[in-house]
C-alpha cells in the first residue's frame, strides 16, 4: 500500500510538471501574439499542437524544442520563463508603463519597483530597460544606458518574425532611440505590415507607428515626420476610434511644426476640447502643455 502511495505521489508531481509546461506554452503563445495554426508546420501539426495545450498528448523533447522556436524562442529562454517568468507578469508591466505618463509622478515609483536586478533573463533584461525607457521619456532623466540601446537594437534586428512581444517593446523604447534608428525600425515594421498587421496586433501595430510618428515629431524632424504621416494615412484604422483620434492630434502638432501661426495652434486646442467630452482629460491635459511648449512667443506689448 505504501508504495502504491508513493507511486501515486510520483505521478502527481509529473503530472503537475507537465501542467506547467503546455499551460505556459499556451500562455507565451498567445501573449506573443501567435496562433496555433501560426505555430504548425511540418514538423507540430496543427491538432499536434492543439492535443498538446489542451493535455491530451504531450511533444516529445524534439518537437517541443521546434514548436518553441516557432513562437521565436529558445528552449533556454522557455525554460527560464517555465521557471518563474509569466505572461501575467508582462500584462502588469504593460498596465504600469500605459499609466505612467498621466499619473507622474506616483506611477514612477510603481514602475520602478518592478524592475529585476541583477538578472541575466532576456526577458527581465528587456523588460527592464521597457521601463527605463517610459520613465526616462517622462522625467527627462538618464535611465537607459548606450549598451542597453544597442541591446534592443540587436534583439530586434535579430528577430524576423515581429511577435507582441517585439512591437511592445518596439513601442516603449522608441523614445528613447536615435532618429536614424526609429526610421529604421518604421521601415521594418512597414515592410512586414502584412504579418504584423493581422488579428489582436491590428491595433498594437497601429500604436506602434504612431508613437514612431510622435517620437520624430518631439525630434522635430520633418522629413520624417512626413515619411510616417503618409504611410500611416495607408492603414484602414476606420473602426479604431482611439487610432483616429490620436491620428488627429499628432497632424495638428505636425502641422503646428511646420507652420506655427496662431490659426494652426488654435485649430488643434479646439480639436481638443470638442473631444474632452470622451474623457480622456489627462491625455487632453497633455496634448495641450505639450501645444502650450511649442507655442510661438507672445508679441511685445
Amino acid at each position: 500500500m505504501g508504495e502504491e502511495s508513493e507511486g501515486n505521489m510520483q505521478n502527481n508531481y509529473f503530472d503537475e510538471e507537465i501542467i506547467q509546461i503546455y499551460s505556459c506554452f499556451k500562455e507565451l503563445r498567445q501573449s506573443r501574439g501567435y496562433t496555433q495554426k501560426d505555430v504548425s508546420d511540418e514538423v507540430v501539426s496543427k491538432d499536434m499542437i492543439s492535443k498538446f495545450e489542451r493535455g491530451a498528448n504531450m511533444l516529445t523533447a524534439d518537437k517541443l524544442f521546434h514548436a518553441i522556436t516557432n513562437i521565436n524562442m529558445t528552449p533556454n529562454e522557455f525554460m527560464s520563463t517555465l521557471n518563474g517568468f509569466k505572461p501575467s507578469k508582462l500584462q502588469k508591466l504593460y498596465d504600469t508603463l500605459n499609466n505612467i505618463r498621466f499619473s507622474y509622478p506616483k506611477s514612477v515609483v510603481s514602475a520602478e519597483e518592478l524592475i529585476v536586478n541583477d538578472t541575466k533573463n532576456k526577458f527581465n533584461v528587456l523588460s527592464n530597460i521597457m521601463i527605463k525607457s517610459v520613465i526616462q521619456d517622462v522625467t527627462g532623466e538618464n535611465y537607459v544606458s548606450s549598451d542597453e540601446k544597442t541591446l534592443v537594437g540587436n534583439y530586434l534586428n535579430g528577430i524576423e518574425n515581429w511577435t507582441t512581444f517585439e512591437l511592445k517593446l518596439l513601442y516603449y523604447v522608441c523614445p528613447i532611440l536615435d532618429i536614424g534608428d526609429v526610421k529604421w525600425f518604421g521601415e521594418i515594421l512597414l515592410e512586414r505590415r502584412f504579418h504584423c498587421f493581422v488579428g489582436e496586433n491590428r491595433s498594437l501595430t497601429i500604436n506602434v507607428l504612431m508613437n514612431l510618428y510622435d517620437t520624430v515629431l518631439d525630434y522635430q524632424d520633418i522629413e520624417y515626420a512626413d515619411f510616417f504621416r503618409k504611410n500611416i494615412e495607408t492603414f484602414d484604422i476606420s473602426d479604431n476610434l482611439n487610432a483616429i483620434v490620436n491620428f488627429r492630434i499628432l497632424k495638428d502638432v505636425h502641422d503646428y511644426i511646420v507652420s506655427r501661426t496662431n490659426e494652426n495652434f488654435q485649430n488643434a486646442i479646439l480639436y481638443l476640447d470638442s473631444i474632452e467630452k470622451i474623457g480622456l482629460t489627462s491625455i487632453i491635459s497633455y496634448c495641450k502643455e505639450r501645444l502650450k511648449k511649442l507655442a510661438p512667443p507672445e508679441p511685445d506689448i
